[in-house]
């Protein structure tokens, strides 16, 4: 086995010396893994393995640039491992770390919460024979594998992954176009003309560009639906401005950006994406009566509140002691997993905790009505007996608030 690696260092020494990390292409077939993983147990992992899509990422602890991208890879496992796809039978993400150091290998799966991938390490490191037929020369190196067992992408960025997963779904991906309007101030009439803005994922990868039109519209058509984006903008038309505001088309700001190191850059959470794509009602009002999708969100598949939604709710308790007159609808939804009878009682459970909350800040029970919707009211077509993944099922749950002015 010594010499079989040192043969095969020995014909890789050219391709490391033009400063690939591994010399394995597109095309190849991926070689079997035979290693411990973080549970002391010898796994064999053959490929195609199990008739899944395969990422593999090969690391160590004591390789700074090898790290960056577990979190990446963690967030593909979290979106695409429960998906549904034409000819795999899933998506499995697995850490190869090549090192000798256990306990460091160990306090950083724990700390990186890598808990969901196949951990396994090679403690041999290069010299280990998985690892020498993998032709991997220094870290780190990635490796996106297909259900017949052939590598598709090496070393390739995480949109690039996407895309990939993306194209052998068995079902559309889920898109949509984000609508709203750049401000200098809380007026609608303060417009930001011309200015250049970009929507980024959490990592910072970049998935659209946009300027604003004459009014200060902005369009960024065709967007991935994820659960949390990052919008950049330009400071051209923002000189002297110490804080930008987003607004819905009609003019109604809901999100203020602040300046922060010369740059204005902004976490949409859920409530300002489900703004900008129309699914809340900015103007859905009834006679005397105005309605919104909250902030507000539980622990999954409970009824309990998230912290989170405190500050949300209690800004709803603020309004209603101003406004004694008003009373209030509280309308949960549900998205299609579990079975439609459990979702209705869940989705009126979860209204009930909800009013609790606000009686205990001292709002009068008769003034709110909980209402379950279950997952009769879905945003999306993920019905039942449709595979979606975790990001659209997400864009179904959801609170909303109904106010009704006498």
């Amino acid at each position: 086995m010594k010499i079989a690696c040192k043969i095969i260092a020995l014909v890789l020494f050219s391709s490391f010396a033009f400063g690939q990390n591994c010399a394995l292409k597109n095309g190849d077939k991926a070689s079997p893994l035979v290693l411990n993983d973080n549970q002391g147990t010898l796994q064999s992992l053959t490929f195609p393995y199990l008739n899944k899509l395969v990422l593999v990422h090969f690391w160590s602890s004591s390789v700074s640039r090898s790290k960056p991208f577990i979190p990446r890879a963690i967030d593909l496992q979290n979106r695409y491992s429960t998906t549904a796809y034409r000819n795999a039978e899933g998506f499995e993400v697995i850490s190869v770390a090549l090192q000798s150091d256990r306990k460091a290998w160990y306090d950083d799966i724990a700390a990186m919460g890598m808990d969901k991938m196949i951990n396994l390490i090679a403690v041999k490191g290069y010299k280990d024979m998985s690892v020498c037929n993998f032709k991997i020369m220094q870290l780190p190196v990635t490796l996106l594998i297909d259900e017949f067992g052939t590598i598709l992408l090496v070393n390739p960025t995480q949109l690039q992954i996407e895309e990939v997963l993306d194209g052998k779904k068995n079902s559309p991906t889920n898109t949509r176009d984000l609508k709203g309007m750049l401000l200098a101030s809380e007026s609608p009439k303060d417009v930001v003309k011309n200015e250049k803005m970009i929507l980024t994922n959490k990592f910072g990868d970049t998935l659209s560009r946009t300027t604003t039109d004459a009014s200060g519209h902005f369009v960024f058509t065709g967007v991935k639906y994820l659960t949390e984006y990052v919008l950049r903008t330009d400071t051209i038309g923002l000189s002297g401005k110490q804080k930008a505001f987003l607004s819905t088309g009609g003019g109604a700001v809901f999100a203020g950006i602040p300046r922060m190191d010369g740059k204005f850059e902004y976490t949409l959470t859920l409530a300002d994406v489900a703004t900008l794509s129309g699914i809340n009602k900015e103007a859905s009002t009834t006679k005397n009566a105005i309605s919104f999708n909250a902030n507000i969100t539980f622990k999954k598949g409970s009824t309990e509140l998230e912290p989170s939604s405190g500050p949300e709710l209690d800004k709803v308790a603020t309004m209603l002691t101003k406004n004694k007159d008003y009373t209030m609808e509280i309308i949960t939804h549900t998205d299609s997993r579990g079975s439609d009878a459990d979702n209705l009682e869940l989705s009126k459970k979860r209204s009930s905790a909800v009013k609790a909350y606000l009686v205990s800040k001292g709002i009068a029970p008769v003034r709110m009505k909980p209402i379950g919707k279950g997952e009769s009211e879905l945003k999306n077509g993920c019905k039942n007996k449709v595979n979606c993944t975790d990001d659209e099922h997400a864009e179904n749950v959801r609170t909303e608030l109904k106010f009704f002015k006498p």
